[in-house]
């Protein structure tokens, strides 16, 4: 038997990919969130879609700079996904709370998180107005990731975090091998 999902369908597109997504104002302050809405949207231009909250310091730093690094982090950095993602960076640097390192990013402004396995580098192509989020759409500049983690994909060893939901998080386990 199956049942109607009303409040939470959007969880049945879960679980997805958890990034840290680092950005700067027009000053070159950094600031970091936690984000699970992001998607490939084409591979010529290789583009990404990301959904951020409107009111969130993130957005006003993209829509101000229109550039964002998306950085995957591993189960290590759990605690620090859920810091960047409950407290605003209005009011805390939250590098320094969740004790991150900043790194030069190769070819935009906002930095890359030392701690992460991969890292993609984006310019804004263009801005969606969708409801309480903007959809902003990167084009990717640069990519790097870890050479022992990731081989073609990411290797079952990496432990990438996966959002479910909520609180939930999840990792990989390759059931298949090609």
């Amino acid at each position: 038997m199956k049942k109607e999902i009303k409040k939470e369908g959007y969880r049945l597109l879960h679980p997805k990919l958890t990034f840290l997504l680092t950005s700067v104002d027009k000053k070159g302050k950094a600031n970091v969130m936690s984000l699970a809405w992001a998607t490939p949207l084409s591979m010529e231009p290789f583009l990404v879609g990301i959904a951020v909250g409107k009111e969130s310091q993130t957005a006003k730093n993209i829509n101000e700079t229109k550039e964002f690094v998306l950085n995957v982090p591993d189960v290590k950095l759990l605690h620090p996904i859920w810091t960047c993602g409950r407290k605003s960076g209005r009011a805390i640097d939250k590098f320094k709370t969740a004790k991150l390192t900043k790194e030069k990013a190769r070819f935009v402004k906002p930095p890359v998180i030392k701690e992460c396995i991969g890292h993609i580098e984006c310019r804004v192509k263009e801005k969606i107005d969708a409801a309480e989020c903007f959809l902003f759409i990167g084009e990717v500049i640069h990519c790097t990731a870890d050479t022992y983690l990731y081989r073609r994909y990411w290797q079952e060893k990496a432990r990438v975090v996966l959002h479910l939901g909520g609180k939930n998080f999840a990792t990989t386990k390759k059931i298949r091998d090609d």
